[in-house]
């Protein structure tokens, strides 16, 4: 199987009955999931024919929104031997203008709703209003042999995720067909995912995250539930609804998952169906998660690890009490075939302790920055592999360490290394240092370069009133003197963006 295109229709040929996608609103089978995005995929091929530009595929927008909808759009995509860029309907007219810009897309796949914002971001091509409101009965469906997605190889680009990352300026970042099919099986095997999975989706479709879901869906038959935004306003809620929905499987980002615990939503409600639970794209909180722990111990916890220029993820923890006993989560082992380095000025180092930069190599690794050969070039190298074969590298720029049973922890981006008062810190560290503290829900620390302070933003638990003074005193339990921080900001609720992480660019730009 070459593409993500083939692994799609073989399930749907597989499974044809079962139900593939469920929004709340729409629920669809995979056959007539399967019979509207064909369909779509012709009306794309008949205003975007496959073989123009030299035979490359072009990039075509889709509007991510939360509905079976904005899937099947990926699908189509994928079906006329395209590839996808997904972006925030939300998003500032700004940031989806240099979107526009930077990948020339001639096609966009949305609603009439979407024409106007994509206008005043300079998009002055074909938009077709593409919705998913009923199975096509009776249309006749373009036959195999007329997809070019099904001759597409495994270097053909599949999707491009634009991502901020510190810097605030999108950068496209360009996955491959084999790059997901190497993930995707790897992941399903690894963990015996199969088709009796129900997926509880909270990551946006414009996240790159959110492409785990999608095609664990397409690979292993299982059910993908998108899960509308409003229920992760009120955890009790949201439980409810994935008692209601029978959803076995997450994989959220981890302040989705403290906020159910920091709540105390178990007191009053507990998952019922819910068998494993997979967390990524940040530091879990571990007294958070102890008390997940404690309160369903029969459930899977899943630490994984990756980097948005992979594709999926590249190591995983399996939870244990053992593991909740240290002060952070090991990043635990790589994938099949994926191999995790840590470097040190251009050495492969593994002494417990020492601190270098997270090095990948791996089938997943994205194509390219777009556009951008300099970025490209400085984080994709080519190196020897163990069997003295040149290999692709990835370099992070995640910061970690060995323990000294050789497992790797995550310290902290290396953009969050500062050095303050002759001293280099993480700031991470100090977070760490933070979320020990019982009446802290969250925090967030951040560096103001003009006054050269520590600053610390912290978010505390419902009914319970401290002062900066109170914080910083407490802290000293934990960090050392020059780590402390020199301004303590107390926040009712810290801002999170789209993906549920907490929004530090907000918070920079109050600095």
């Amino acid at each position: 199987m070459n593409n993500l295109t083939a692994l799609w229709l073989s399930t749907a040929i597989k499974y044809p009955e079962k139900t593939a996608l469920s929004d709340g609103s729409v629920t669809l089978s995979f056959r007539q999931a399967n019979a509207i995005a064909r369909c779509w995929a012709a009306d794309i091929l008949q205003a975007l024919p496959a073989g123009e530009e030299g035979g490359a595929p072009r990039p075509v927008l889709v509007a991510a929104e939360r509905d079976v909808s904005s899937v099947l759009r990926c699908l189509a995509v994928l079906m006329a031997g395209h590839f996808y860029v997904p972006y925030d309907p939300e998003m500032t007219s700004e940031k989806l203008s240099h979107i526009v810009s930077d990948c020339a897309p001639p096609l966009a796949l949305g609603e009439e709703k979407h024409r106007e914002k994509l206008a005043a971001a300079g998009y002055d091509g074909v938009l077709l209003p593409l919705i998913a409101e009923s199975d096509p009965e009776g249309k006749a469906l373009p036959e195999d042999s007329s997809l070019p997605g099904l001759q597409t190889s495994p270097e053909t680009p599949a999707y491009m995720i634009y991502t901020s990352g510190s810097t605030g300026r999108p950068k496209g970042v360009l996955k491959s067909h084999g790059a997901m099919l190497y993930f995707i099986q790897a992941f399903k095997e690894r963990f015996s995912l199969g088709s009796e999975e129900v997926i509880g989706n909270q990551t946006p479709f414009f996240f790159d995250a959110s492409a785990k879901d999608i095609y664990l869906m397409a690979a292993a038959g299982a059910t993908l539930e998108i899960i509308p935004p409003e229920k992760f306003v009120m955890p009790v809620t949201l439980i409810e609804y994935l008692n209601e929905r029978k959803i076995t499987y997450v994989c959220w980002v981890p302040t989705a998952l403290a906020l159910v615990t920091q709540l105390r939503t178990f007191e009053v409600v507990k998952p019922a169906t819910l068998r494993k639970v997979f967390f990524v794209g940040e530091v879990f909180p571990l007294k958070q998660l102890r008390k997940w722990f404690e309160t369903l111990p029969d459930i899977e916890y899943v630490n994984l690890y990756g980097s948005t220029e992979v594709a999926g993820i590249s190591s995983a923890h399996v939870i244990t009490a053992d593991t909740l006993s240290d002060d952070t989560l090991p990043l635990g082992e790589a994938l099949p075939g994926t191999r995790m380095l840590l470097i040190s000025e251009g050495q492969e180092i593994r002494e417990a302790g020492q601190v270098g930069e997270i090095a990948i190599e791996s089938p997943a690794l994205a194509l390219e920055y777009y556009h951008d050969p300099e970025r490209t070039n400085k984080c994709f190298l080519t190196c020897d592999g163990p069997d003295g074969q040149p290999v692709r590298r990835l370099m992070t720029g995640d910061m970690a360490a060995f323990d000294e049973a050789g497992q790797l922890h995550f310290l902290a981006r290396a953009d969050s290394q500062i050095k303050h008062m002759g001293r280099r810190i993480e700031l991470g560290e100090i977070e760490a240092g933070a979320e020990k503290l019982s009446e802290i829900v969250r925090c967030c620390c951040l560096y103001d370069n003009n006054k050269k302070k520590i600053v610390l933003f912290a978010e505390l638990m419902p009914g319970v009133t401290r002062t900066g003074k109170e914080i910083r005193s407490a802290l000293k339990q934990h960090l050392s003197e020059y780590m402390i921080p020199s301004k303590v900001v107390m926040m009712e609720h810290l801002p999170l963006n789209a993906n549920g992480k907490i929004d530090r660019q907000q918070l920079k730009s109050t600095l």
